[in-house]
């Protein structure tokens, strides 16, 4: 009984370890500097779509908007928490709305937001758009080799912004 006991103790450690929820799970694979150059660009992406869904949401009359702008605001908590995790800069900490370190994503802020302005058809495009970004940057940054942590945390932005990419498409 006693070493069935042991056995089930150290399955399940190997478990927890092999999905990365104990730090030292991750400390073989911490992030690369490009890998952390790719968190600090995607945790302003995950801005940028917030910023826009929140601009349209106040200047265009659907609630998916609002709504999914909430989402992203946790896409950029857990892009963020990673960030926190490694101690690396988060780049949005104390940017106002529309307000970008990375100067392409400012100016797709303002290219966005200009063309969702438009009409109500034209803002769900603009969330379209928003939602392939993320979705083949995601994709890219998955074939990478990452600690599990950061694994874990893309395929989570990926099934939101595939589920955000339906709401618009409907």
């Amino acid at each position: 009984m006693t070493s069935k006991r042991s056995l089930t103790g150290v399955v399940v450690i190997a478990l927890i370890m092999a999905v990365g929820l104990v730090p030292a799970a991750n400390a073989a694979t911490k992030p690369t500097a490009a890998q952390r150059a790719q968190l600090q660009y995607l945790v302003e992406e995950e801005k940028l779509a917030r910023d826009v869904y929140l601009y349209l949401a106040a200047n265009v009359t659907s609630s998916k908007f609002a709504n999914i702008a909430r989402a992203e605001q946790v896409h950029m908590d857990e892009v963020g928490a990673i960030l926190k995790t490694y101690k690396f800069t988060n780049p949005t900490s104390g940017r106002a709305r529309g307000v970008f370190v990375n100067k392409t994503l400012q100016s797709l802020y303002t290219n966005l937001t200009a063309k969702g302005s438009t009409d109500i058809w034209a803002a769900y495009q603009v969330g379209i758009d928003i939602e392939n970004l993320d979705i083949s940057d995601v994709q890219n940054d998955l074939k990478l080799v990452m600690p599990t942590d950061m694994k874990l945390m893309l395929n989570r932005l990926l099934n939101g912004s595939i589920s955000h990419l339906a709401a618009f498409s409907r």
